[in-house]
């Protein structure tokens, strides 16, 4: 029989139990509700979360496991040519991380691997097309369930599954991919929006898969259509069985990548980018490889030389991009994309893929479908070792850059070299635990952007190079008197303060 002593204690150890059982079941419950909130409002489109709070998404998959999703986190610098927004730093431009940026990566984390229903339920299956592994996530067609879809759509198909194309029903909506491709399509990414939003590369994010999720897919990849791809995928599994610690983590129970959204309406790869030849022969290629300024090439007070500016710009950033990374595959791997541009009352240049209603009022300009460099692969970079790449002679051969890119790798690389006290250690640290790129791979990222910048500073300094692109500056100027008259309308509609609402004077 237990004394009144042990009694008591008993019963205080009792309450103890059940107090922190009730404490882990409500937080199940809010994680449970803040989940489901969150796809709701991802699926209307709204801004749901705080910018890197919280700093991931959590799954649960079918073994217990937790898997996580990395979120937009705000860097920990800012450039001096950007002007933020109040509430995050984000930019309303172009130019940085956008909110656009933020709410897909948000989208992409929210997406569930697992779920055989629901709104965030897709379609998990093998690439087996082109030379490397990876995963395709298709938004399930509505009469088709996710059990449905992956066994008909996963495996090979004879006369389907080709060398360069495999054709599935449903919308490509993204893209998971591991060791040896995702770290450089992670820092890709991050790279282009730090330099000044560089030639339109998708938002990627860290992500992790549980290991049987990975394995399930990767078995239905043992027939694929082409060689390099059913040996990548042999690497893959083999390296998934072993628990290799460069693409599954200490456990063994979850492989980790990148995921990175799939665009829509691009024309992927056209023949006129494949090789150098072909590039020099587009017209806007003059205008990046003469050394007259760019107004003696083209008419600026014509629309139709816009064209050519935005490929120009385009061409450039992008090669610069590649040399950063040692991208060695871009030729056959640029894309082309018509976005719809216009100038804003602001005064702000914009553009995507379509244009909302609610976007519509505030264009003084006419929408202007222009074709822009997209890199939607960028997953064979970080060759370190290599001097020279595919679009080196392109590099070579640019005479011209815009201010933005050019004053982005000056600041990048001040602040790599500790400009501000200990601002190196912060970048490295942005680098590894939010983008999620090894140590030595930042490192190696650090002293090709270094030189890079000091390269670029050298043929700017001898004129080689003219700071003379200026895609946005001159579609401003062309609508000039449309956002003067915008903003005298603004003006006058806005009421003067009556003698009342006035600050009165001090007193003497």
């Amino acid at each position: 029989m237990l004394q009144p002593t042990e009694d008591r204690t008993m019963k205080s150890l009792l309450r103890r139990v059940f107090w922190h059982r009730f404490q882990q079941l409500t937080a199940l419950i809010i994680l449970l509700s803040f989940n489901a909130a969150f796809s709701i409002l991802a699926d209307q489109g709204e801004e749901s979360l705080p910018l890197g709070n919280p700093p991931t998404l959590e799954h649960s998959t079918p073994t217990g496991t937790t898997e996580i999703a990395q979120r937009l986190t705000p860097f920990p610098f800012t450039p001096p040519d950007i002007k933020l927004k109040e509430k995050e730093p984000l930019s309303s431009s172009n130019d940085w991380f956008t909110k656009h940026d933020k709410n897909k990566i948000d989208e992409l984390g929210g997406l569930d691997f697992y779920a055989s229903s629901g709104s965030q339920s897709v379609g998990v299956v093998p690439k087996l097309h082109n030379t490397s592994a990876g995963i395709e996530i298709y938004r399930l067609p509505p009469t088709m369930s996710k059990e449905t879809f992956e066994s008909k759509e996963g495996p090979y198909r004879p006369g389907i599954t080709k060398k360069f194309s495999n054709k599935r029903d449903g919308e490509k909506i993204a893209k998971f991919k591991t060791y040896p491709i995702a770290q450089p399509a992670l820092g890709c990414f991050y790279m282009s929006r730090l330099l000044g939003h560089l030639v339109e590369v998708p938002p990627a994010t860290y992500r992790t898969m549980d290991v049987q999720e990975f394995m399930k897919v990767g078995n239905q990849a043992r027939t694929t259509g082409h060689p390099d791809c059913t040996a990548a995928w042999a690497n893959l599994r083999g390296w998934t069985q072993s628990a290799n610690p460069k693409m599954v983590l200490p456990g063994g129970k979850l492989v980790y990548g990148s995921v990175a959204q799939n665009p829509r309406g691009e024309e992927s790869s056209p023949e006129d980018y494949w090789t150098v030849g072909a590039i020099r022969g587009h017209s806007f290629y003059k205008v990046l490889s003469s050394k007259a300024p760019v107004p003696n090439t083209l008419n600026l007070n014509d629309p139709k030389s816009l064209q050519d500016l935005a490929l120009a710009q385009d061409m450039a950033r992008g090669v610069i991009l590649d040399s950063i990374f040692r991208q060695v595959d871009r030729l056959g791997n640029i894309s082309v994309a018509v976005l719809q541009h216009y100038v804003t009352s602001d005064g702000e240049v914009k553009w995507d893929d379509k244009v909302s209603d609610k976007d519509k009022p505030q264009a003084v300009s006419p929408f202007l479908p222009l074709k822009r460099i997209m890199y939607k692969d960028n997953d064979d970079g970080m060759n370190w070792s290599r001097d020279s790449i595919s679009v080196t002679p392109i590099l070579n051969e640019t005479h011209h850059i815009d201010q933005t890119i050019y004053n982005r790798l000056q600041w990048l690389a001040g602040l790599m070299q500790d400009s501000e006290p200990g601002s190196n250690d912060k970048i490295k640290d942005y680098f590894v635990n939010v983008v999620h790129i090894s140590g030595d791979n930042y490192d190696n990222m650090k002293a090709s952007l270094i030189k890079q910048a000091s390269s670029l500073k050298s043929r700017v300094d001898a004129k080689d190079i003219l700071v003379d692109l200026d895609f946005d500056g001159t579609m401003k100027k062309l609508y000039a008197k449309e956002i003067e008259a915008s903003q005298a309308q603004k003006n006058a509609a806005t009421p003067s303060p009556t003698p009342l609402e006035m600050t009165p004077s001090p007193s003497p």
